[in-house]
Parts: structure tokens; sequence; C-alpha cells
């Protein structure tokens, strides 16, 4: 039988009864599945930002006039419905986590992307995209925000400052929940985003053979901010590899990425940004970048199956904590 200890910090107490106790139970009960549900949330939002940048790209590069996207995108958009659709059947769950405001903003832009897109301006086909996912991470940021406090910790009288050392039971400190948690609902996806940008706009003006000063300009800028975000990030990995050990296994891989990263980046300035007639491949430049984007989604989406798993272990933290 596995033996443990568990240190308490407050005066032992025992465990509350009567209809008090019932009533803390069902308190726990409830934010803990709220956060569950939160959680699987996230995930599914993370899943639908992919698919939106991944709709940006193929749009835009059929637009510059590749036509090897198409068939791909016919399916996209069915994926995209069905998407759509599941956030709005998770997000009825709990209210809470996704009004129904939120759910009419999501359904209205996605309906303006899809509807005619062919005829879109270029531009306006880029920028319509980009606020769909700007809402989509404003999603993920603020769930990120409403799972901070572990459900163990953020009940009145059920537990106030436990340690716990139980064979079989791994839940983080404060300080290790929270990096992961900034780490996978703000950081990575935010500079995913920024990789899709690059990969939609170099994409277009490669299929296209030339790129216009606006475009240039702000290819200049994503870039400029990517190599800016992806040091803040190379800091941040090195700090939870530390801390994790091998909790996110797809942390080491980040490092080789980062060459591949600094390799996209220099062919867009050299062969997209710079040159007034383009021979650069859109179709290349397209499975570069998404190779990248969707290793950094992956951690993203590790990270927050480890949440998940801190997250259903907090159950036993709190039980032990008695």
């Amino acid at each position: 039988m596995a033996t443990g200890t568990i240190k308490i910090h407050a005066p032992l107490t025992s465990a509350p009864s009567g209809s008090k106790g019932s009533q803390q139970f069902a308190l726990f009960c409830e934010q803990y599945q709220q956060r569950l549900d939160a959680l699987t949330l996230a995930k599914q939002l993370i899943h639908m930002i992919k698919a939106v940048q991944r709709h940006r790209g193929m749009t835009m590069g059929t637009l510059g006039g590749n036509e090897q996207f198409r068939e791909e995108l016919a399916h996209l958009q069915i994926q995209l419905e069905r998407r759509l659709q599941l956030l709005q059947a998770f997000s009825a769950r709990s209210s809470a986590l996704l009004s129904p405001r939120d759910q009419e903003n999501l359904s209205n832009a996605w309906l303006t992307i899809s509807r005619d897109w062919q005829e879109d301006a270029v531009i306006d086909n880029y920028e319509l995209h980009c606020h769909l996912i700007e809402q989509l991470l404003a999603m993920v940021a603020a769930l990120g925000k409403q799972l901070e406090q572990p459900t163990s910790q953020s009940i009145p009288d059920m537990i106030e400052t436990a340690v716990i050392h139980a064979d079989g039971i791994h839940y983080p400190n404060r300080f290790k929940y929270l990096e992961v948690l900034h780490f996978a609902t703000r950081l990575m996806p935010a500079v995913a985003e920024q990789i899709g940008r690059i990969r939609a706009l170099a994409t277009y003006a490669s299929a296209l053979g030339y790129c216009d000063k606006d475009f240039a300009s702000k290819l200049r800028y994503v870039i400029q901010c990517t190599r800016v975000n992806n040091e803040k990030l190379r800091h941040q990995t090195k700090r939870l590899e530390g801390l994790l050990d091998s909790d996110l296994s797809l942390l080491s891989q980040l490092k080789s990425y980062e060459i591949k990263l600094e390799f996209l980046l220099s062919m867009v300035e050299s062969d997209v940004v710079n040159p007034h007639q383009i021979n650069a491949d859109s179709s290349r430049l397209f499975s570069l970048a998404t190779d990248i984007i969707d290793v950094y989604l992956k951690v993203v989406d590790e990270g927050v199956q480890l949440l998940t798993q801190w997250h259903e272990q907090d159950i036993e933290v709190w039980v032990q904590s008695y």
C-alpha cells in the first residue's frame, strides 16, 4: 500500500458535516466542473484558431493566383462550420464561459469571412481573418484568467495553506501553475498568430509574384514583432524546462523549430519583401510556415492537457487536505 505524508500549516480540522458541509462539497464540485469546462473550451478555441489561420493563408494564396489550395479550402470551410457549432455546444454547458453575445460575434465574423470571399479585396480578406482570430485569442486569454485560481484554493473555509506530499500526487506549486497557464493561453498562441500572419501575407505576395509597399510594410512589422516575441518565448521555454522536467515533452523540439523559424523569416525578407520580382514558391512558403505553426500549437495543446491533468489532481489535493 502506498504511503504519503500530508503537511498542513493551518490547524488540522475534521471534514465538514451537516448542511454546511454538503453545501461546501456541492460548491467544490460546481467550481471544479466549471474549470474543467473552461479547459475543454480553451482547447476547442485553439483548434478553431489554427483552422481560421489556415483558411486565411489559403484564401490569400488563392486570391494571389495559386489554385492548388482550392480543393483543401472546400474541406476546411466545412470543418470550420462544424468547429463553430462545436464551440456553441461546449459553451452551452456554462453560459459564464462564452456568452451569447460572444457566440453571436464569432458567428457573424465567420459569416462575413466565408461568404463570397473570392470577391473580397485581399487586404479586407486579411483584416477580417485577423479580427476573428483576435477575438478567439482574447477568449482563450479570458478563460486563462478564470483558471488562475485552482478550485482547492478558491473556496473559503475549505483549505488555507495546505502543502501536500503524497505518493501519486504531483500537484504544482502556484508559480509553476501560473507559468504554464500564461505560456499556453497567452504567449505561445500569440507567437503562433504572428507566424500565421507572415504565412498569409507571404503566401499571397509570392503567389502574385509581387509585393507592394503596403504588404511589404506589414510583413516587415510582423517579422520584427515575431523576432521580439520569440525571444521572450525562448526565455520562457528555458524556465519551463527547468520547472517541469519532462511534463511538456514537446518543449525540447522548440529549439530546432526556432532555427526553422529564423530560416522562414530570412527567406521572406530576402525573397518576398525586398525584390521587385518574386520567384519564391508560395506553396513551399505556406508549407514551411504551417510546419512551424502546427508544432507551436501542439505545444499549446500539450500545455492545456497538462493543466487539465493538474486540475484533476486538484481533487486529491483537496480531499487529502483535511
